[in-house]
């Protein structure tokens, strides 16, 4: 993502001189505009969706548990996405397990370029079961 698409994000969602002025980023700690936490996280979700999602039967996100972000996001520099799931439950309506729905746990991480971790964090999701076809 470019410099110009990092402050046009942060233009709306999230305006601190970091992330819109070159010239308070360029005397500030990370010497230039970075992303923000929500930039970060769009990216990763955006790559996720694209990538992940579709091989799912994805109900809906839960939440996002242990989000770090060690790195800055910084532009003009290549960005992945992996995910590696962590466990798969089943979801309860009182004691009983339900027989269509589970809840999905994994460990998301995004890299830059330079194998510097920008974001890692626990994505859950609630997913349907598939039955699985033979062949």
């Amino acid at each position: 993502m470019t410099e110009v698409e990092i402050i046009d994000f942060a233009s709306q969602y999230d305006p601190l001189p970091i992330h819109v002025s070159r010239e308070v980023a360029a005397n500030g700690p990370f010497g230039g505009i970075i992303g923000s936490a929500a930039h970060s996280l769009a990216l990763y979700s955006g790559l996720a969706s694209r990538m992940f999602v579709p091989r799912l039967a994805l109900v809906a996100g839960k939440g996002i548990e242990r989000m770090r972000l060690p790195n800055p996001l910084r532009p003009d520099v290549i960005h992945t996405a992996s995910i590696t799931i962590l466990g798969v439950s089943p979801r309860f309506r009182g004691d009983a397990p339900t027989t269509d729905r589970a809840d999905l746990r994994c460990a998301g991480q995004l890299v830059d370029a330079d194998g510097r971790v920008v974001l890692t964090m626990e994505p859950l999701q609630v997913i349907r079961y598939r039955t699985v076809q033979h062949r």
